[in-house]
């Protein structure tokens, strides 16, 4: 049992210093524009697409096999799974994304044993909820079907 905390341990170390020397992952400005401070917001694309090439890319894949957290598409799965409203799961997304706790995960418990919780995403509410609709939108109904005959990673 230890050693399963401890690799927790090590894996939310390892995609923090991922986050921190990346410079742009999990939400850190990649430069000023990226502060809620107005300079630059109104040129700014705010797409879902775009947030997650920005922001999340680094620690996600769109599917298997995964980076330093689980891939997009196997979150959509347990997102459509968890809700039936699509508003419900983007509020939950924006929520968990700004404090990520395991009692509110929707991943399987193995998932945050393998990859530890992600660290707290430094980005406005707008963006949180646009990256989220995107989100939800990234269903795969096939590599649902996949991982629910036991062939995910």
């Amino acid at each position: 049992m230890k050693k399963k905390f401890l690799f927790g341990r090590h894996a939310l170390l390892a995609l923090s210093l991922a986050c921190i020397t990346g410079g742009y992952g999990c939400g850190s400005p990649q430069n000023s524009s990226d502060k809620n401070d107005g300079q630059g917001e109104a040129a700014e694309v705010i797409d879902g697409g775009s947030i997650y090439k920005r922001y999340c890319s680094r620690c996600h894949s769109m599917g298997p096999p995964p980076k330093y957290g689980p891939p997009i598409k196997g979150i959509a799965i347990h997102y459509r799974e968890a809700f039936t409203e699509k508003k419900a799961a983007v509020e939950h997304m924006v929520a968990f994304m700004q404090k990520p706790d395991a009692s509110l995960s929707k991943c399987r418990p193995e998932a945050i044993r393998r990859f530890g919780l992600m660290p707290a995403m430094n980005l406005s509410e707008e963006k949180l909820s646009v990256v989220s609709e995107w989100l939800w939108e990234q269903f795969d109904p096939e590599l649902k079907r996949l991982h629910d005959s036991g062939h995910h990673h």
